[in-house]
């Protein structure tokens, strides 16, 4: 399936409910774009090019800028440091103790972070606090790495400082010069690039090189990546390194058969999660990149029981046939 410049959204995922008959109908219908790059080339559904802000779906390279900026003092991290600072985790028990490990290298605490004070998603129960940011494993890093360049506290997330002129610089390195830069739910920068320029970039992590330090931290700890029932930590659990980004962006890279690496970047049109990631775990289990189970989208439920669910739809299921071909060669 060819790449098709400029092309409008297509449908990506749809949801479905049954009757008490068991019949089920489509009740909504995502639509989306696509990208997938491999060694022949790219594969997209909807437009390549359309120009998207990939939120935290960056944070690998942001972490690899980090990593380099440490290297000129010669301060290394640990692969569960390195894991803590690329994630968008659920503010389990285990989140929280690394992000205060990497807070504790830096000479801070929980109250130094730079991030808001929510609620964490795993227990909405709990008082609001910067910890609990599913981003504050980011925020602890860019404390340690910033103080290199003399940055600290608002500084650090100020697009013209000069840490983050470093970091932003990193990101462009990799998805080439940002189409916008806005401010992310953390507070941070976040960029805008093409969407087919971060299934590249996702393939350079596959393939290592100067990723090779966060994507080994990421597949040997896909916990401190995303947590309990997130799809990225299960993708990493089969080898395919994974982030996701809010508002319906999903990112993902594999090494085929061959050792050849792989990308893949989605957005879903309508900024929904559920249609990007019932797209991802579609496609990746159609083309034999996972095992089949691997991750189950959530039950669309009615009267306390499932009677739905969200699915790729027909479309990136063909999109899934031909990168399993691709793979295989």
């Amino acid at each position: 399936m060819p790449s098709v410049q400029g092309a409008t959204s297509v449908l990506i995922a749809e949801a479905t409910r049954a009757g008490h008959d068991g019949v089920g109908v489509v009740e909504s219908r995502h639509h989306g774009h696509v990208v997938v790059v491999g060694p022949d080339g790219p594969h997209a559904l909807g437009d390549p090019d359309r120009s998207t802000l990939v939120r935290s779906a960056a944070k690998l390279f942001q972490a690899t800028a980090c990593l380099e900026l440490l290297d000129r003092e010669h301060i290394a991290l640990r692969d569960d440091e390195i894991a803590i600072g690329s994630s968008s985790h659920e503010g389990e028990a285990d989140h929280l103790a690394a992000v205060v490990r990497l807070l504790a290298r830096a000479g801070l605490g929980p109250d130094d972070l730079t991030t808001p004070a929510v609620r964490p998603y795993s227990d909405p129960s709990v008082a609001p606090s910067r910890i609990a940011h599913n981003c504050s494993g980011k925020h602890a890093l860019f404390a340690l790495a910033g103080a290199v360049l003399g940055s600290r506290g608002a500084d650090l997330l100020d697009p013209d400082d000069a840490f983050q002129r470093h970091v932003i610089a990193g990101v462009a390195d990799v998805l080439g010069p940002a189409d916008a830069v806005v401010i992310d739910g953390c507070g941070a920068p976040a960029v805008a690039s093409p969407l087919g320029a971060l299934a590249r970039g996702m393939a350079q992590v596959a393939a290592g090189g100067r990723f090779a330090r966060v994507r080994d931290a990421a597949l040997a700890h896909p916990r401190l990546i995303g947590g309990t029932g997130r799809l990225e930590t299960a993708l990493l659990s089969q080898g395919v390194v994974a982030k996701p980004g809010a508002e319906g962006v999903f990112a993902a890279g594999w090494l085929d058969r061959a050792s050849r690496p792989w990308g893949l970047a989605v957005k879903a049109e309508d900024g929904a999660a559920r249609a990007a990631d019932a797209m991802v775990i579609g496609l990746l289990s159609a083309a034999g990149v996972v095992e089949d189970g691997v991750w189950t989208t959530p039950a669309i439920t009615g009267g306390g029981r499932p009677v739905g669910t969200t699915r790729a739809s027909v479309a990136v299921l063909a999109l899934a046939a031909d990168v399993r071909d691709g793979c295989a060669r």
